[in-house]
């Protein structure tokens, strides 16, 4: 048991676990001389220097009648650890990102950060989890050479390697007698090597807000003075610089359309067949929220009219598509009029923990968002749209 003790200190926790395939104690550590080691990973080593046959996590059990008990009765302390992985847990070891800073430059490198914004946005589409080497160098590369610090050097087989130590992140492929090191870029290729979210890491990551406030933290930490709306837009997170859909509709093609001398289109607008997919709305709802409102912007109080009848929007607090997933329901809905509706989709205005109504970019008087009490709205959705401001305002307004 000694010995297996002994090389878990020499490799660290994380090489000791990658070479014996075992996965990191949820239940039961071995504390021995003030440090703590998986209970069921020194259990299966320790067999393996007493016999020359490692046992693999598949081959007996952990838990408390197994590995604990067993470790009990030869007389070592072993004690409830392990720290489940949840959202505070995620969101505290993306803060603590082992980053390297280069020589001369205070700052740390951006590529782990980077690296996991990339992965995030395929999160959000729910493709495997992980990514092969191949990919991973052709795509996430060019990022860290457009993004990373000035004059840093763009090598995307770091981050795919040792963003491991942050608890959130494995490689699969390496054989264990070449995991020691970090293994060459030839090794990588050859092995067929791929990474990504651990699978605790991933499953946290499917839920939109989890994935917002993971996002944040990294911009907040890692990213200040970065262009958000290019870094975005480049990393395939583009859906996070607006909160509803702001996309114009693609202009219509104008081959076959009659100009005069001069070039000017003549006749009327050329036409086209087009199919899209679009998100079914309850309209009922959109009615209740503004018959509740008077068809009165709950922002700036304007009501307008049209054809000489009342009219209103209704806006979705956290929009309803991809990436943001926010639900079709009354809590969710506030009454705006058009131009509000605009600004609060295209991130310009945004409402406060104190339920003022501010511009991110500041310049605009505070003015409190109209209540009505039959028309409750969720304090969740609203935090989720100040949050999606604070990420593209690069938090220095949003509060």
């Amino acid at each position: 048991m000694i010995a297996a003790t002994e090389e878990f200190r020499r490799l660290g926790r994380d090489d000791f676990l990658l070479k014996y395939r075992f996965r990191r104690a949820t239940s039961y550590e071995l504390v021995l001389e003030g440090l703590r080691y998986d209970s069921k990973a020194i259990v299966g080593v320790a067999h393996g220097h007493a016999t020359g046959d490692v046992l693999g996590p598949r081959d007996f059990s952990g838990g408390a009648a197994t590995v604990a008990r067993c470790l009990r009765e030869l007389g070592f302390v072993v004690e409830t650890g392990g720290i489940p992985l949840n959202r505070a847990v995620l969101l505290e070891r993306l803060r603590k990102l082992k980053a390297s800073r280069g020589p001369g430059n205070p700052s740390p490198s951006r590529h782990q950060p980077l690296s996991l914004l990339w992965a995030m946005s395929r999160a959000a589409d729910g493709p495997p989890r992980m990514t092969p080497w191949p990919r991973w160098r052709d795509e996430v590369g060019p990022l860290l050479a457009e993004f990373g610090l000035p004059n840093a050097k763009a090598t995307p087989e770091y981050p795919f390697w040792h963003l491991r130590g942050s608890g959130l992140w494995e490689v699969q492929g390496i054989p264990p007698t070449l995991a020691a090191d970090m293994p060459k870029v030839s090794i990588l290729a050859a092995h067929d090597a791929q990474a990504g979210f651990t699978e605790e890491a991933a499953v946290l990551l499917q839920d939109p807000v989890t994935r917002l406030d993971a996002i944040a933290t990294i911009c907040e930490t890692y990213l200040r003075g970065v262009d958000r709306q290019a870094l975005f837009n480049r990393m395939g997170l583009a859906g996070y610089t607006t909160a509803g859909s702001l996309l114009n509709p693609p202009e219509a093609e104008t081959s076959g359309a009659g100009v005069d001398e001069y070039g000017r289109p003549t006749g009327p607008a050329p036409r086209r067949d087009a199919t899209r997919s679009v998100i079914v709305r309850d309209g009922a709802l959109a009615r209740r929220v503004k018959e509740l409102e008077g068809d009165q912007c709950q922002i700036c109080g304007t009501l307008l009219r049209y054809l000489d009848r009342p009219y209103s929007e209704a806006a979705h607090i956290r929009g309803l598509g991809s990436p943001h997933h926010g639900p079709d329901e009354l809590q969710n809905l506030l009454c705006l009029c058009a131009n509000c509706h605009v600004l609060f989709d295209g991130l310009e205005i945004y409402v406060d923990s104190d339920g003022l109504v501010r511009g991110t970019r500041g310049g605009r008087e505070p003015r409190p968002l109209r209540r009505n009490p039959s028309h409750p709205v969720n304090e969740a959705h609203i935090s989720y749209h100040r949050n999606l401001c604070d990420v593209n305002t690069h938090g220095s307004t949003v509060n």
